[in-house]
């Protein structure tokens, strides 16, 4: 029940980031002029609102995840963006597989890990809540492969190459350090609130670091 009262809230925070337009009142006559509204907001494409750049993530815990993630976007507003996302994770749970080993005619189960080299694409919507401090909500489709161990076998363990793929749906929140009028540093926390079998975010906080242009 928390993490979805977290994800209506944050869903709430990022869809007023879109709608809302902020209104300058004359003190003169008390009418709403948006003439300083005009000079902040957009009107069509400009390229000086992309949001490009790129960082890496890890996790530690039940799962270890390595992971490097290029990002491109398009900042809307001042404080709405949002926009797509490919990269590349390793992930290792250890003692994942149980597999039952014959030798001399005793049987020992010993575990064998979980490894697995994981492709994304995904999409994020970032809204900043104060100062620099932002939320952010994500989508992610991760392909991965890895061996299995399933099948016990008397004889030699024949490991099984699988390919799966898995969604997550990733909630977080984090700060940016403006280093340059466009460039900033950014860590950010991340959690699935999915939890999927062979998600590589499950049983774990995701911990990111990139540098970012245009946010």
């Amino acid at each position: 029940m928390k993490m979805r009262y977290l994800l209506s809230c944050l869903l709430f925070c990022l869809s007023v980031g879109v709608v809302s337009a902020q209104e300058v009142y004359n003190s003169s006559n008390g009418r709403a002029t948006n003439e300083n509204a005009k000079k902040k907001t957009p009107h069509g494409f400009e390229t000086s609102r992309i949001i490009f750049g790129g960082g890496f993530g890890f996790g530690f815990g039940t799962v270890t995840n390595v992971s490097v993630i290029p990002v491109i976007g398009y900042r809307f507003s001042d404080r709405f963006s949002a926009g797509l996302e490919f990269g590349y994770q390793y992930l290792r749970v250890k003692d994942y597989w149980p597999v039952n080993e014959v030798s001399n005619g005793n049987s020992t189960t010993t575990y064998k890990p979980f490894t697995s080299n994981v492709y994304t694409t995904g999409a994020w919507a970032r809204y900043l809540v104060w100062n620099n401090i932002f939320a952010q909500i994500g989508y992610e489709h991760n392909f991965l492969n890895f061996k299995s161990y399933k099948e016990y076998y008397t004889g030699p363990i024949i490991p099984e190459d699988v390919n799966y793929n898995v969604p997550s749906i990733l909630i977080g929140a984090g700060i940016r350090q403006p280093i340059s009028e466009r460039v900033s540093l950014m860590v950010m926390g991340r959690y699935d609130i999915l939890q999927q079998k062979y998600s590589p975010y499950r049983g774990t906080l995701d911990i990111r670091f990139g540098i970012v242009a245009g946010f």
